[in-house]
């Protein structure tokens, strides 16, 4: 099964990887790390991807729903859905910053802080748990907060923090080891299987794609 992996909740990242009887490989992938024109770059990098990857179309994509930038975010999710509708092929939709706690799970982190810009001197965070080899538990949602009281929640309840920039307020590190992940192909594919497997087997999974913004757009969109 091919997957191609789409999140922009900061720059964008695309992807194809292939799932064949629990092994994952991926076949391509392509960035930006621009935070802006996500909607023009999107569609030029998804071409790539599958051209390098020799398919024509995924079996099914899956996006990252953020939380993140109100105008990189809405363009991945809109393209995706698009997509997904013209090729007629499943959409699932994950959070950006459980992808980062995984990607952390997989280096071996027991308790994971994901972390993503949220600019306005304030950042996204999540703590998660493994939950198995493809999967994570939410502990505490996700929350808009400033980098200092991250670091008073660090001091009183260890964890690794899991952010895709070491100079994403490298102050944090004098609190917490930090894992410099991004939200690859591989873990993408892998998280979303394991949720569909969990929602075939009749738990309550949210696949959906609705953007966690978690708070109001700036005046000029972001």
């Amino acid at each position: 099964m091919d997957f191609l992996t789409i999140d922009s909740s900061t720059g964008i990242e695309v992807g194809v990887c292939r799932s064949e009887l629990g092994h994952y490989r991926e076949l391509a992938a392509a960035s930006s790390a621009s935070t802006r024109e996500h909607a023009e770059q999107l569609t030029p990098l998804i071409r790539t991807v599958l051209d390098q990857a020799d398919i024509t179309r995924p079996d099914a994509i899956v996006v990252g729903t953020g939380p993140g930038a109100f105008t990189g975010l809405r363009a991945g999710l809109v393209t995706a859905r698009t997509l997904a509708r013209a090729w007629n092929v499943p959409l699932y939709g994950l959070s950006t910053l459980e992808i980062l706690g995984l990607a952390a799970g997989d280096r071996g982190a027991q308790e994971v802080v994901a972390m993503i810009d949220a600019r306005r001197k304030e950042v996204y965070a999540m703590r998660v748990r493994p939950m198995g080899a493809d999967d994570v538990a939410v502990i505490v949602a996700a929350d808009v907060m400033a980098p200092a009281d991250l670091a008073d929640q660090l001091r009183h309840e260890p964890a690794i923090i899991a952010a895709m920039s070491a100079d994403l307020y490298p102050e944090l590190d004098s609190v917490a080891e930090r894992a410099i992940v991004m939200p690859t192909p591989v873990v993408m594919a892998r998280l979303a299987e394991s949720r569909r497997a969990r929602a075939e087997a009749g738990e309550e999974i949210d696949l959906g794609t609705e953007p966690q913004y978690l708070r109001r757009p700036d005046i000029h969109g972001q």
